[in-house]
């Protein structure tokens, strides 16, 4: 397992022509693809006459951070404990100190961070273990966030498994330095971290101090006494678990792109019957609750339809809301069936596909393009609206799927539908980094 040192700019270089090859190529595909339906290809040479929809990463509000998969920042528990998880703001590129307010950032237990994928999930906690045994008194740990960097990780496009640590090259003693390199190699190479498959270990030389993470003096100020439980507040329902664990930073963004969902569904409390896939923490059902004949709420996750449940104990007049965990699509069609059963005559039929936690990657791709079938196939739904989280090669054959594409290896029956509107956010509601966008499809 090679590792050697590189520079934050050669990298970013590197990385975004990646990028720039991969949606170039997927774009190029769809553009001339006539099936394709003039409103998403609008969408796909919006920002670029070269048809890359991002070619210039530098537009984004964070180049850095856009260009992870999963990253894990250092901190501390309620009980002062060394921790890792992700932070609720987006970092600063610079890793100033300057401002006070940007030296704090809420900090989970990685076993509540449910958004990371398993293998990164277990890279991040063996980085965990792997400090905890570096600071031998727990005391000293501000000296430990002030020398080590947040890790990120990412997949090549050789599946190779990418982990880059930061280091805090001030004040530190160049032999010391290096033996903790050492054995931060070690461990992942011949100790309890192998496991991992780790393909490429690099570290990245900081300059800058980092942000300070939560103590116990400014705790209360942002997550409220220890003894009481903090609440969100989303559309005036106030939600009790940590939303960061959900991947959701930016609440203002959040609700914003909710509310413009809402005011899509048209909502006629006699005829309407209300779904959403990616239920999140409920707020979408719950809310449209008090406007439709039938509300539903799906999500993969049991800890999302857990929190969506536990909101809805607080509030008697959501009590009609149906929460359930679905990962296949014979679950989904049955779901859809018993709609079918249950609703009124003429009711129409709304259906929110979105937004997904993190990143629509491949893998995810192949079962949403299950449900897509499912979707297609299904007659009754009238209207249909599609959150995305950025733009990437699986989203655009998402859209292309719903409005008509085939695929060559998996067969998609149905009638499609008609992308009708198409509106971009400035911020991603979970990390601020790529533009969010939501399409709203109807039937002809």
């Amino acid at each position: 397992m090679p590792y050697q040192h590189i520079s934050y700019e050669e990298e970013l270089k590197l990385k975004q022509r990646q990028l720039e090859s991969r949606f170039q190529s997927v774009a190029k595909t769809l553009f001339y693809d006539r099936a394709l339906h003039p409103s998403i290809r609008k969408l796909i040479r919006t920002n670029d006459v070269n048809l890359c929809p991002i070619r210039d990463i530098e537009r984004t509000s964070a180049t850095s951070e856009y260009l992870t998969s999963c990253m894990a920042d250092l901190g501390k528990t309620r009980s002062g404990n060394l921790a890792l998880g992700i932070p609720n703001r987006s970092t600063a590129n610079d890793y100033s100190t300057s401002n006070e307010d940007n030296q704090t950032m809420l900090v989970l237990p990685i076993d509540d961070v449910d958004i990371y994928k398993k293998r990164d999930r277990l890279i991040i906690k063996h980085y965990y273990e792997f400090l905890q045994k570096e600071v031998k008194d727990i005391s000293n740990t501000e000296y430990v966030l002030h020398h080590w960097r947040p890790i990120r990780i990412y997949t090549n496009k050789k599946d190779q498994k990418i982990v880059v640590i930061g280091y805090f090259d001030r004040k530190v003693n160049n032999s010391e330095r290096q033996a903790a390199k050492e054995r931060l190699l070690k461990y992942f190479e011949n100790g309890p971290g192998r496991e991992c498959h780790i393909d490429h270990l690099y570290f990245e030389r900081r300059s800058q101090r980092w942000p300070i993470i939560v103590n116990e003096t400014s705790y209360e100020k942002i997550i409220g006494d220890k003894n009481k439980a903090f609440h969100y507040d989303l559309f005036d329902m106030k939600f009790e678990p940590n939303l960061q664990s959900y991947g959701i930073s930016n609440l203002t963004a959040y609700e914003s792109i909710y509310g413009e969902v809402l005011k899509l569904c048209n909502f006629d409390p006699t005829s309407t019957v209300f779904l959403q896939y990616y239920s999140d923490i409920g707020v979408l059902p719950l809310i449209a609750s008090q406007h439709a004949d039938q509300c539903y709420g799906l999500d993969p996750s049991r800890f999302a339809i857990k929190t969506a449940t536990k909101t809805q104990e607080k509030y008697p007049h959501t009590q009609n809301v149906q929460f359930s965990i679905c990962t296949k699509k014979d679950e989904f069609k049955t779901i859809l069936t018993k709609i079918e059963q249950n609703k009124k005559k003429n009711a129409s039929l709304t259906c929110i596909f979105g937004p997904p936690r993190s990143e629509l990657d491949r893998q995810d791709l192949r079962q949403n393009k299950s449900i897509v079938n499912v979707l297609r196939e299904c007659d009754l739904i009238d209207r249909l609206i599609i959150v995305n989280r950025g733009i990437n090669s699986s989203v655009l054959h998402l859209l292309y799927s719903l409005s008509g594409g085939e695929s060559t290896t998996h067969k998609i029956s149905g009638p499609p539908f008609k992308p009708v509107i198409i509106i971009p956010f400035d911020a991603n509601p979970r990390s601020a980094l790529l533009p969010d966008f939501l399409t709203l499809y109807e039937r002809d």
